[in-house]
């Protein structure tokens, strides 16, 4: 992992994503750059310098933002590796993903409402658009992860090429910090699953990575995303990863286990593209 983006709006949240993804430079001298975005539907970097000019207002908050940010962030959050700060003008999302996709970024670390959050729509939100939009991995966090949350990890996952390829992408974060990994198959209902074809789909998933601590792990629950809630509240497990699939051309108001985790839990949720 070299580069980590991680967006900022002087929240809360944010503050905990840019905490998080310094915790993880430390450990593998990842390049942050830390971007805040000044709100606007216009196209900013595609103006020319002259339709540029008739929007002062805009580029005086950028230039606000600028000189603000340095300071703000040495008193925030204090770090010994430099951080690289960016303030663009525009859609926060497109932004973002745009900074991601330019500097080649490993993952998208962003601060995500807490548990319960009922103040604004979540479904817009630019969250989600990152989520499903990203080129790289995106871990959503609501609290600073400090080193023990990434003690142990839990991946939640059906055993297909899919997974196994998500799988791989979580081991250098595993490896940088020692991590156990806690391999988890939700056993519901609708997708019952007996224990000797899990059990081998399990051993088949993990091998060729026998130089890591692997758990393998069945819970049975009737809704698989509970299950994973549970699972991680009874572990004493703060961060899960799971493969997100594709969903660019999903429907804005479908939410799949990734949303619902982040919206429902506590939980740092490592949403990994297959």
């Amino acid at each position: 992992m070299k580069t980590i983006v991680v967006p900022f709006d002087f929240s809360p949240y944010s503050l905990a994503a840019l905490k998080t993804a310094q915790r993880i430079s430390v450990k593998n001298h990842a390049k942050v750059i830390c971007v805040t975005v000044i709100p606007s539907e216009l196209d900013w970097d595609l103006l020319s310098e002259e339709a540029k000019l008739k929007h002062q207002e805009l580029i005086d908050e950028r230039e606000e933002a600028l000189q603000v940010l340095p300071d703000y962030i040495r008193q925030v959050a204090p770090a010994k590796a430099p951080i690289d700060l960016v303030v663009k003008i525009g859609v926060p999302s497109e932004q973002i993903l745009r900074v991601a996709e330019q500097n080649q970024a490993d993952l998208i670390l962003i601060g995500a409402y807490g548990k319960g959050f009922k103040d604004g729509n979540f479904l817009g939100s630019n969250l989600q658009k990152v989520l499903r939009n990203s080129c790289c991995a995106v871990l959503a966090v609501k609290e600073a992860l400090d080193g023990n949350a990434f003690r142990k990890i839990a991946f939640a996952t059906v055993f297909n090429p899919s997974g196994k390829e998500a799988f791989e992408k979580i081991l250098p974060l595993a490896k940088a910090f020692k991590s156990s990994i806690h391999l988890l198959f939700v056993n519901t209902p609708e997708h019952f699953t007996n224990s000797a074809v899990s059990d081998a789909q399990m051993a088949e998933f993990i091998k060729g990575n026998e130089q890591f601590v692997i758990h393998k792990q069945v819970y049975n629950h009737k809704e698989a995303e509970q299950g994973i809630m549970e699972f991680c509240e009874k572990e004493g497990i703060k961060l899960v990863g799971l493969v997100s699939g594709n969903r660019k051309h999903a429907s804005s108001y479908v939410i799949g286990t990734t949303e619902t985790l982040i919206y429902k839990s506590d939980l740092g949720v490592l949403s990994l593209n297959k």
